[in-house]
Protein backbone atom coordinates (compact mmCIF):
# COMPACT_ATOMS: atom_id res chain seq x y z
CA UNK A 1 0.00 0.00 0.00
CA UNK A 2 2.79 2.45 0.79
CA UNK A 3 4.24 1.79 -2.70
CA UNK A 4 0.95 2.96 -4.21
CA UNK A 5 1.13 6.21 -2.25
CA UNK A 6 4.72 6.78 -3.31
CA UNK A 7 3.88 6.13 -6.98
CA UNK A 8 1.13 8.77 -6.84
CA UNK A 9 3.31 11.25 -4.92
CA UNK A 10 1.28 10.54 -1.79
CA UNK A 11 2.46 9.69 1.68
CA UNK A 12 1.33 9.94 5.28
CA UNK A 13 2.45 12.61 7.69
CA UNK A 14 5.25 11.17 9.82
CA UNK A 15 3.65 12.64 12.95
CA UNK A 16 -0.15 12.47 12.69
CA UNK A 17 -0.64 10.01 9.82
CA UNK A 18 -2.72 12.37 7.67
CA UNK A 19 -2.43 11.60 3.94
CA UNK A 20 -0.29 14.23 2.24
CA UNK A 21 0.52 14.82 -1.41
CA UNK A 22 3.67 16.26 -2.86
CA UNK A 23 2.09 19.17 -4.65
CA UNK A 24 3.28 21.84 -6.99
CA UNK A 25 6.64 23.45 -7.56
CA UNK A 26 8.78 24.54 -4.66
CA UNK A 27 9.84 28.09 -4.00
CA UNK A 28 13.65 27.91 -3.86
CA UNK A 29 13.65 31.05 -1.69
CA UNK A 30 11.23 29.66 0.91
CA UNK A 31 12.62 29.99 4.43
CA UNK A 32 9.80 28.10 6.12
CA UNK A 33 7.06 25.54 5.44
CA UNK A 34 8.72 24.28 2.26
CA UNK A 35 7.07 21.65 0.13
CA UNK A 36 8.85 18.32 0.04
CA UNK A 37 10.44 17.02 -3.14
CA UNK A 38 9.74 13.46 -2.01
CA UNK A 39 6.56 11.88 -0.66
CA UNK A 40 7.60 12.00 2.99
CA UNK A 41 7.69 14.45 5.87
CA UNK A 42 5.04 16.38 7.78
CA UNK A 43 1.62 17.65 6.78
CA UNK A 44 1.24 21.42 6.79
CA UNK A 45 -0.41 21.41 10.24
CA UNK A 46 2.38 19.40 11.85
CA UNK A 47 4.96 21.52 10.00
CA UNK A 48 3.39 24.68 11.46
CA UNK A 49 3.47 23.14 14.94
CA UNK A 50 7.09 22.09 14.40
CA UNK A 51 7.96 25.66 13.38
CA UNK A 52 6.19 27.07 16.44
CA UNK A 53 7.93 24.56 18.72
CA UNK A 54 11.38 25.39 17.36
CA UNK A 55 11.06 29.19 17.17
CA UNK A 56 11.99 31.27 20.20
CA UNK A 57 10.24 33.01 22.00
CA UNK A 58 7.02 31.61 20.55
CA UNK A 59 7.92 28.14 21.81
CA UNK A 60 8.32 29.39 25.41
CA UNK A 61 4.99 31.19 25.33
CA UNK A 62 3.15 28.16 23.95
CA UNK A 63 4.99 25.76 26.28
CA UNK A 64 3.62 27.72 29.23
CA UNK A 65 0.12 28.42 27.98
CA UNK A 66 -0.55 25.56 25.60
CA UNK A 67 -2.00 26.00 22.13
CA UNK A 68 -5.18 27.83 23.17
CA UNK A 69 -3.87 31.18 21.88
CA UNK A 70 -3.80 29.76 18.35
CA UNK A 71 -7.60 29.94 18.03
CA UNK A 72 -7.56 33.74 17.96
CA UNK A 73 -7.87 35.27 14.48
CA UNK A 74 -5.33 38.01 15.23
CA UNK A 75 -2.71 35.37 16.14
CA UNK A 76 -3.45 33.47 12.93
CA UNK A 77 -3.18 36.72 10.97
CA UNK A 78 0.23 37.42 12.53
CA UNK A 79 1.36 33.94 11.53
CA UNK A 80 0.14 34.60 7.99
CA UNK A 81 2.38 37.66 7.90
CA UNK A 82 5.33 35.58 9.15
CA UNK A 83 4.61 33.11 6.34
CA UNK A 84 4.59 35.94 3.80
CA UNK A 85 7.91 37.33 5.03
CA UNK A 86 9.36 33.80 5.16
CA UNK A 87 8.26 33.17 1.58
CA UNK A 88 6.52 29.99 2.72
CA UNK A 89 5.47 27.40 0.17
CA UNK A 90 2.38 26.63 2.26
CA UNK A 91 -0.64 28.90 1.97
CA UNK A 92 -2.51 30.23 5.01
CA UNK A 93 -5.78 28.58 3.96
CA UNK A 94 -4.07 25.16 4.05
CA UNK A 95 -3.60 25.44 7.82
CA UNK A 96 -6.22 23.87 10.07
CA UNK A 97 -5.64 25.54 13.43
CA UNK A 98 -8.22 23.35 15.16
CA UNK A 99 -6.34 20.25 14.02
CA UNK A 100 -3.04 21.69 15.22
CA UNK A 101 -4.59 22.22 18.66
CA UNK A 102 -6.21 18.76 18.62
CA UNK A 103 -2.88 17.09 17.76
CA UNK A 104 -0.81 19.32 20.06
CA UNK A 105 0.38 16.52 22.34
CA UNK A 106 1.44 14.11 19.59
CA UNK A 107 5.19 13.54 19.77
CA UNK A 108 7.67 14.71 17.17
CA UNK A 109 10.41 12.45 15.87
CA UNK A 110 13.14 14.91 16.94
CA UNK A 111 13.34 16.80 20.21
CA UNK A 112 13.87 20.57 20.27
CA UNK A 113 17.55 21.47 20.61
CA UNK A 114 18.80 24.70 22.09
CA UNK A 115 20.77 26.86 19.67
CA UNK A 116 22.14 30.39 19.57
CA UNK A 117 18.81 31.64 18.18
CA UNK A 118 16.63 29.24 20.19
CA UNK A 119 17.82 28.91 23.79
CA UNK A 120 14.80 26.76 24.65
CA UNK A 121 15.73 23.09 24.48
CA UNK A 122 13.13 20.34 24.90
CA UNK A 123 14.01 20.11 28.61
CA UNK A 124 13.34 23.84 29.05
CA UNK A 125 10.03 23.58 27.16
CA UNK A 126 9.00 20.57 29.26
CA UNK A 127 9.68 22.52 32.49
CA UNK A 128 7.86 25.67 31.39
CA UNK A 129 4.28 24.70 32.39
CA UNK A 130 5.40 23.99 35.98
CA UNK A 131 7.49 27.19 36.04
CA UNK A 132 4.55 29.22 34.78
CA UNK A 133 2.27 27.71 37.44
CA UNK A 134 4.87 28.55 40.11
CA UNK A 135 5.13 32.17 38.90
CA UNK A 136 1.35 32.52 38.80
CA UNK A 137 1.02 31.11 42.33
CA UNK A 138 3.68 33.55 43.54
CA UNK A 139 1.86 36.48 41.91
CA UNK A 140 -1.41 35.34 43.48
CA UNK A 141 0.25 35.20 46.91
CA UNK A 142 1.70 38.68 46.43
CA UNK A 143 -1.67 40.00 45.35
CA UNK A 144 -3.41 38.48 48.37
CA UNK A 145 -0.68 39.61 50.83
CA UNK A 146 1.39 42.42 49.26
CA UNK A 147 3.65 42.84 52.33
CA UNK A 148 4.62 39.17 52.55
CA UNK A 149 7.60 39.38 50.19
CA UNK A 150 8.98 42.41 52.02
CA UNK A 151 8.61 40.59 55.37
CA UNK A 152 10.49 37.62 53.91
CA UNK A 153 13.31 39.91 52.75
CA UNK A 154 13.42 41.65 56.12
CA UNK A 155 13.71 38.25 57.83
CA UNK A 156 16.64 37.28 55.60
CA UNK A 157 18.38 40.58 56.33
CA UNK A 158 17.77 40.42 60.10
CA UNK A 159 18.37 36.70 60.61
CA UNK A 160 21.11 35.94 58.08
CA UNK A 161 22.77 39.00 56.58
CA UNK A 162 23.18 41.18 59.70
CA UNK A 163 24.51 38.34 61.92
CA UNK A 164 27.01 37.46 59.20
CA UNK A 165 28.12 41.10 58.94
CA UNK A 166 28.50 41.26 62.75
CA UNK A 167 30.70 38.14 62.69
CA UNK A 168 32.87 39.66 60.00
CA UNK A 169 33.12 42.89 61.99
CA UNK A 170 34.19 41.02 65.15
CA UNK A 171 36.97 39.25 63.26
CA UNK A 172 38.76 42.49 62.42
Amino acid sequence: MSDLFEINNMAHCERCGTPVKVAGPQNSKAKMLRRSKKPKGLCVNCAVHDWLQNTYPVNMILAGSGPKALVHPHIQKQFTEIMRVGLADAKPDEINWDLIIENWDLPFKNKVKGTATNPASQAVLDREPAERARREARLKEEFEDPGRRQRELDDVINNEFLPLMQKLGNQE
